[in-house]
């Protein structure tokens, strides 16, 4: 991984405490010397990004304002020098694609991803590689199952315990949009309730 100097900033912008920790603590393994500021939502990042000596955010697209990716396309232009690695639990093509075309968008990251998958990421932005997607063998299955890209979304965000009115804030959809998906992922999987979708794996069944 490339060396970062000596009071360089990464932006940690994530609206969950814990994934914030987790990635402060994933980061400083790599880099030790990095230090970090924290975004909880749209408005705190672009605060963030006005900060002196900022060289990198990793910012998860579903945060609070960030108006399903237009607000990181806004940053794109008001910060066009600092690059920024995507974090994601949602991994439609058509999210991936718009995401990526963002100039400054170097990488977009699954949740599910690996640290070696981020490392790669981050190593790509600072020295200003822009990452092709490889779709997450978790994705690849949801295919196989008979989950469109819009019900694998809904299913991962389920996956983190989000209940039916989050997921709606987080998809900018009606919650009774998200109780439709949820009675179409039930039957796709043959299961009955949420904690049975939220754990279903075909390798086993």
């Amino acid at each position: 991984m490339q060396a970062a100097e000596s009071g360089v900033t990464f932006i940690i912008a994530d609206d969950h405490n814990l994934v914030r920790d987790g990635l402060k603590l994933m980061v400083s393994g790599m880099l030790p010397h990095v230090r970090f500021l924290e975004a909880d939502d749209a408005d705190s990042l672009e605060r963030a990004a006005n900060a002196p000596q900022v060289k990198l955010a990793l910012v998860d697209l579903n945060m609070p304002g960030m108006d399903r990716g237009a607000r990181l396309a806004q940053l794109a232009r008001t910060h066009p020098r600092l690059p920024l690695v995507c974090i994601s639990a949602l991994t439609s093509p058509d999210v991936v694609r718009r995401t990526l075309e963002i100039p400054t968008v170097h990488a977009f990251v699954p949740k599910s991803a690996t640290a070696d998958h981020m490392r790669v990421a981050i190593d790509a932005a600072l020295q200003g590689i822009k990452l092709m997607f490889v779709q997450p063998a978790e994705a690849q299955a949801a295919a196989e199952i008979g989950l469109s890209p819009r019900l694998e979304e809904v299913r991962a965000l389920l996956k983190q315990g989000m209940t039916n009115k989050r997921i709606a804030q987080k998809l900018n959809i009606s919650e009774g949009t998200v109780k439709n998906y949820m009675t179409e992922i039930f039957r796709a999987l043959n299961v009955s309730n949420r904690t049975q979708a939220a754990q279903y794996d075909p390798d086993i069944t």
